[in-house]
């Protein structure tokens, strides 16, 4: 009934907000009352539980069905052995497939999930295959692809359910168990150059999205890129008993769980704006920070902490993530310093292309001009309609301002010296060596100082006329009513601020030829690709073998492999 449906929701919002309670006093090692069941492979507990306190917060503004089993299969992942979080990660995976063709390429996912959860049962024997397999099985819940297409078959829309898939990869992620220092080395390099090519394609897809809620899933996809490229500087501090790095390397991953946080108040806000502006299409969205100026300003600082602009949550995380990338071994001389220097410019590229993107969907759907009749009547919902994007907000703001009292919270007990709630007072930022602190509350108080007096400035300056002056029209027509910014051929248009600069750049032609050889080029690979598996397939009696069928016998030879080398 549609009254049962309202009043569960706050219902289950509480539940999971009760949730968030419990795991913070958990990781505070508060006992609960009736103690814990511990099921060997069914119940976790480490510090990777911890994340639920995020997915609360999910799961709590979630407001589809969709959304709420997603968040459901996260916390499987998060709370449950090797055995269930590979099923709630399944489980996530399949709440993902809005169409046929989605669940089919999801498919080698699933697999990788298989052979995560039969090798992680087997500790000590298979260490060195476990990082590959959680890459290809975090790989659909991360968003990660090198492809370049932003059609709506190559990136899908951006809903509350992708922020819960993230969080289930940070806990697969979170509880690979460690291996040999040469394999761990190795998977550790071969994660941070994958992290930093999924960056940059991330961010190009951001950047060539056609509609908001595509810009959002390409800036998705970059903060999973962080995610894989922390899990490879994890993997080289462990690898060489590094202990501050490792240490750094696991307050920034924290720190990107509460960036999070940030995506949940973009898709809240997204979710107001579609229902009062219509489509999010760039092509006919505009003008919204005049129209709807609360709505705007909220989802403008949702981008600012996704962007990694200063002084928001994303300027603390690239600045830890700089330091790391800077304190990792190499070898001396110029042969050790190219890898480092490469990793930097193309995270710097990848950056660079993130803030275009950023300046594009600003440009155009806040400062832009209305094309549609329906997006000229756009306005700020009523206030009771806007709290649950104000609620969304407030933790954002609260961990960029503080981002050490959120890392207090987080790791409780295993947040170093300044263990527990004594962790509290430490609201500093500290680099792995020690010798450099980052301070975003006085950043944030600078910022905030600035704003102030360039506001009184411009309203010195600019007075408003004491009467209404019509403006002169050269003898054009009249501007339509609906067009409230004045004549479209000023106006900003949705390509004009990307495609000025990237012409500075590469010419158009050019530009769009290395697109569509890299599309064919991947295109003619999964094509080989399949032939040959179709191939080894048919080669029975000249016959095809179902896809099921291929998928038992491959999870069987693995197990058997699997086995033969734990026999050895």
């Amino acid at each position: 009934m549609p009254g049962q449906e309202r009043r569960a929701g706050p219902v289950l919002a509480a539940g999971w907000l009760v949730v968030c309670g419990l795991a913070v006093a958990c990781s505070h090692g508060c006992a609960l009352p009736g103690g814990v069941v511990a099921w060997s492979g069914v119940f976790a507990g480490g510090s990777d539980v911890v994340l639920l306190v995020p997915l609360g917060l999910v799961a709590a503004l979630a407001r589809t069905p969709r959304d709420g089993s997603a968040s459901l299969g996260a916390a499987l992942v998060v709370s449950g052995g090797s055995v269930v979080s590979s099923i709630g990660a399944g489980w996530v995976l399949l709440a993902l497939c809005r169409t046929p063709q989605a669940g089919r390429r999801h498919a080698p996912d699933m697999m990788a999930l298989l052979l995560l959860a039969a090798g992680s049962r087997l500790p000590g024997q298979v260490d060195y295959l476990l990082p590959g397999l959680c890459w290809l099985a975090t790989r659909g819940l991360l968003g990660l692809s090198l492809s370049l297409r932003v059609a709506p078959r190559g990136l899908r829309p951006f809903h509350m359910a992708d922020i819960a898939a993230m969080i289930a990869a940070m806990s697969l992620w979170a509880r690979l168990p460690a291996g040999t220092a040469v394999a761990d080395m190795r998977w550790g390099g071969v994660l941070i150059v994958a992290g930093c090519l999924f960056y940059m394609t991330a961010s190009w897809r951001a950047l060539r999205a056609p509609d908001a809620r595509r810009v959002l899933t390409g800036l998705a996809g970059g903060t999973g890129a962080i995610i894989i490229m922390l899990a490879g500087l994890m993997l080289l501090a462990r690898a060489d008993d590094l202990p501050g790095m490792a240490g750094c390397a696991g307050r920034t991953y924290m720190l990107v769980a509460g960036l999070l946080l940030a995506g949940v108040l973009a898709a809240r806000a997204l979710d107001v704006m579609e229902r009062e502006a219509g489509a999010l299409s760039l092509l006919r969205l505009g003008g919204l920070g005049v129209l709807m100026p609360r709505l705007s300003a909220l989802f403008a600082l949702a981008l600012l902490a996704e962007s990694g602009l200063p002084p928001l949550l994303g300027f603390s995380i690239i600045w830890m993530l700089l330091r790391l990338l800077a304190s990792m071994p190499h070898a001396g001389g110029l042969a050790g310093e190219v890898p480092l220097l490469l990793a930097l410019a193309v995270l710097g590229v990848g950056w660079a292309v993130r803030m275009l993107a950023l300046v594009r969907i600003v440009a155009v759907m806040l400062c832009g001009r209305p094309r549609t009749p329906r997006g000229a009547g756009a306005a700020d919902p009523p206030v009771r309609d806007q709290w649950a994007v104000l609620v969304a907000g407030l933790p954002i703001v609260l961990v960029s301002i503080w981002p050490g009292w959120w890392l207090a919270l987080m790791q409780g007990a295993g947040s170093g010296a300044a263990g527990g709630w004594a962790g509290l007072a430490v609201v500093a930022l500290t680099s792995p060596d020690g010798g450099a602190a980052l301070h975003p509350a006085r950043l944030c108080l600078f910022v905030a100082l600035v704003g102030g007096v360039v506001a009184v400035v411009r309203w010195l300056a600019c007075r408003t006329p004491t009467r209404q002056v019509a403006g002169w029209q050269q003898g054009a027509p009249v501007v339509p009513p609906w067009m409230v910014f004045g004549d479209p051929l000023t106006q900003v248009g949705p390509g004009n601020p990307a495609r000025m600069l990237l012409d500075m750049a590469v010419a158009a032609p050019a530009r769009r030829r290395f697109v569509r050889d890299y599309a064919r080029s991947l295109w003619q690979g999964r094509r080989l690709v399949l032939a040959g598996a179709g191939r080894v397939a048919g080669a029975w009696r000249g016959r095809r073998l179902a896809g099921p069928v291929v998928l038992v016998v491959a999870c069987v030879l693995a197990l058997m492999f699997i086995a033969w080398q734990g026999q050895g």
